[in-house]
């Protein structure tokens, strides 16, 4: 799902009117342990200076309990960012479940990131020479790996991270930048806070590229630093040496 709004509708979620004025928010286990329930309610307006709803939210590996908010809406969101947290939900595009602190991380992890500019970043999308959408995921000497899937995440500096099962290298030379952009999926360490369980989903934009492999000559294939990296490490004309500028050739290398 893309946005918090979806997420209200979420299969699993049921909103139940009360008759002492709350609203329960069951979200369904499946006979997994007991279903979660949170809830929100108006509060009366005695105190013109008090935010005029509340909401409870069940406890979940430590975290719940009971708060208020200005709207019935931030309510509602509240507790969307309470599943998402504790993995019942997924996390939404619009990075609607992240709280005031984190958004102001993930603001600053997007500023950094598009002051990166030329090569791929960990992260961006390709679209192979197949049409389907792969991620960057490890850079090299000559290139870039790329992924399926995985799990990217980002360290305050911008750079991103990748866990998970990597293709082999593309060179540098066969990303050709489209122009385009498409969210992609990282995390961080929630409140800069290192810490097991604390990590939260964040969508950020992403460059995306078109893979364009081509061929060489002989010579510049034998030119090229990959093929020299070779020649230096195994020799002139050693097989080995040899496949990487065939490869070359044929714009598979």
């Amino acid at each position: 799902m893309t946005s918090t709004l979806e997420l209200m509708a979420h299969p699993r979620l049921s909103f139940e009117p009360q008759q002492d004025g709350r609203t329960e928010v069951r979200f369904d286990m499946r006979g997994f342990g007991g279903d979660i329930v949170c809830s929100y309610w108006p509060v009366e307006a005695t105190n013109p200076n008090r935010d005029p709803w509340a909401y409870s939210l069940e406890r979940i590996n430590g975290k719940g309990g009971t708060y208020t908010h200005p709207t019935e809406n931030g309510c509602k969101i509240a507790i969307i960012r309470h599943l998402i947290d504790a993995d019942l939900i997924g996390a939404t595009e619009d990075n609607a479940h992240l709280d005031e602190k984190n958004q102001v991380i993930a603001d600053g992890l997007r500023e950094t990131r598009e002051a990166f500019t030329g090569k791929p970043r960990v992260g961006d999308f390709v679209i192979m020479p197949n049409g389907s959408f792969e991620r960057c995921c490890n850079s090299t000497a000559h290139g870039m790996q790329t992924t399926e899937g995985g799990s990217f995440s980002l360290s305050r500096s911008g750079e991103g991270s990748f866990s998970g099962g990597l293709n082999r290298p593309q060179l540098w030379e066969y990303f050709k930048e489209t122009g385009e952009t498409k969210l992609g999926r990282f995390w961080f360490f929630s409140h800069n806070i290192v810490g097991a369980g604390r990590a939260v989903d964040v969508f950020l934009p992403c460059r995306v590229f078109q893979l364009e492999p081509f061929e060489m000559t002989e010579t510049e294939a034998r030119a090229h630093p990959k093929a020299q990296a070779s020649a230096a490490f195994w020799g002139e004309n050693h097989s080995d040496h040899l496949t990487v500028v065939h490869k070359l050739m044929k714009g598979a290398a």
